[in-house]
């Protein structure tokens, strides 16, 4: 069973309050009874085994009980450059690169992004995109919940990129050995369906981009994001 979420920090004895969305998901999707155990995790990150005491009709009363050690986050912290792709395709994407441990997941518009994001679109969908990231650290049992962005063009990828150790461009042309070890974080560049166009190549070039390649066969957009962070967590030993 996946962890909750509390609204407060928890203390071993101290009852706490659940109520809101998070009640209804525990009480609705998992049939959550008195005398039963769940999973809470506080703002502060800290997570306890909690007895259930009481259900109400829209909330329940929680007692932590033990403390829970968290699993361990990956040994770099990768930072996922997605252009926009299909819903579907972003969905999948959201969900199975936060269960591999991806630091943060970056949106944004390339030449062949068939259907360019705007500011105010990526604003409409970013709960629902937020909630479904969200759902995902919890399913898996992450402390830490990806946080999603949105970035016009791949001038402000490469701006942003510039903070971090190394940055990888996911091409076909690339070198399957373009990792180095001894780095804290990574910039994870993957192209839309058709990938980058040769302009944008040469520019991720000029910025001094390494270029990552997985093989000889041509993948999806979603495929070849999911490739890189195994790739990227299997030259770390996971």
């Amino acid at each position: 069973m996946p962890y909750f979420l509390s609204e407060q920090n928890l203390k071993i004895g101290q009852e706490v309050s659940i109520a809101g969305d998070e009640a209804r998901h525990i009480l609705l999707s998992h049939r959550i009874k008195v005398g039963e155990k769940i999973k809470l995790q506080g703002p502060d990150k800290q997570r306890f085994l909690c007895g259930v005491k009481h259900v109400l009709k829209n909330g329940l009363t929680v007692e932590p009980l033990e403390r829970i050690e968290l699993p361990k986050e990956p040994a770099v912290e990768i930072f996922l450059f997605q252009s926009a792709v299909s819903e579907k395709a972003l969905d999948f994407i959201f969900q199975k690169s936060t269960e591999l441990g991806v630091k943060n997941i970056i949106l944004f518009n390339s030449a062949r992004t068939a259907t360019k994001l705007s500011p105010e679109i990526f604003k409409k969908k970013q709960q629902r995109w937020q909630k479904i990231i969200t759902e995902a650290a919890k399913q898996s049992e992450r402390a830490e919940v990806p946080v999603l962005e949105f970035l016009t063009g791949i001038d402000q990828v490469i701006k942003k990129a510039q903070n971090l150790d190394i940055s990888c461009v996911m091409d076909i042309t690339g070198n399957s050995k373009a990792v180095n070890k001894n780095i804290g974080s990574i910039g994870l560049v993957v192209g839309p369906e058709g990938g980058f166009d040769d302009s944008e190549l040469e520019i991720f070039k000029q910025a001094k981009f390494s270029f990552l390649k997985i093989g000889d066969i041509l993948l999806r957009a979603e495929t070849a994001a999911l490739a890189g962070v195994v790739a990227v967590r299997t030259s770390f030993g996971f």
